[in-house]
This record gives structure tokens, C-alpha cells and sequence, in this order.
């Protein structure tokens, strides 16, 4: 999250406004990574305020490609 696309201002500001991030690294929050089937990075995974995963992206994405993508997993754009 500190590199490419989450550097960009219009990402930061689009995550800023309509998700709370947390970042997992793999070995040290190995326990995450199992909880939500990840098998590779990048993988951003959205949650619910349940806990329930609603949204899944794998792979690099460019910034406008990334809030699009972000965009439909906002529960009130669907």
C-alpha cells in the first residue's frame, strides 16, 4: 500500500472517503491470509461491517481501473 496505485491522490482520497484499509503481509499475518483464501498478492478483499467478505480484486490495477473497481464494491453503488 505504499507504492504504485495507493500513491496516487485520487486513490488515496477515493479509499479515504469510502473504506477503511488495513494491510496483511504475508508470514507475519499468516492467519489472514487463511482466513480469507489468499493465495497470492496483490489481493484486496472488502468487507462488511459484519466481518463478511462482499468484494474480491486480484492483481495490479492501474488507479482509475482500481476506484472502478473499488466503486462497485461499495455496497450503496450497486
Amino acid at each position: 500500500m505504499e507504492t504504485g496505485t495507493f500513491l496516487q491522490e485520487n486513490v488515496k482520497k477515493y479509499i479515504g472517503n469510502y473504506f477503511v484499509p488495513l494491510k496483511y503481509e504475508s508470514g507475519r499475518d499468516a492467519e489472514q491470509f487463511l482466513r480469507f483464501s489468499i493465495r497470492g498478492t496483490p489481493t484486496y478483499v472488502v468487507l462488511d461491517a459484519g466481518g463478511n467478505e462482499i468484494y474480491r480484486l486480484i492483481g495490479y490495477n492501474h488507479a482509475d481501473d482500481f476506484i472502478r473497481e473499488l466503486d462497485s464494491a461499495r455496497p450503496d453503488s450497486r
